[in-house]
C-alpha cells in the first residue's frame, strides 16, 4: 500500500545556519509531546530530521511574526531590543 502524502505543516524549512542565541528550556507533559510529534512532522515534511532546539527558535518565531498584536504595539513602541 503506497504511503500518503505528509499533510502540510505551517512551519517552513528551517535555515540551520542562521546565527544562534542559546536557551536552556525543559519541556513536560503535554508541551514535550508536542513538539517531538512537530519533529516527526517536520521530518515528514521536509525529508530531514531537525534537532529540537532549532525547532522551537523557528516555531516562537513564526508565532511572533504572525501575532498582529505584537505587530502593531511594535510599531507604535520603536526601540529597538529591550536591555
Amino acid at each position: 500500500m503506497a504511503k500518503s502524502p505528509s499533510p502540510p505543516i505551517g512551519l517552513a524549512k528551517l535555515d540551520l545556519e542562521e546565527k544562534s542565541l542559546e536557551v536552556r528550556l525543559r519541556f513536560k507533559g503535554k508541551a514535550a509531546v508536542d513538539v517531538a510529534d512537530y519533529q516527526r512532522a517536520y521530518q515528514a515534511a521536509h525529508g530531514h530530521a531537525v534537532e529540537a532546539e532549532p525547532l522551537i527558535l523557528n516555531i516562537v518565531q513564526a508565532h511572533i511574526d504572525a501575532d498582529k498584536g505584537f505587530q502593531a504595539w511594535r510599531k507604535t513602541n520603536p526601540g529597538g531590543p529591550a536591555r
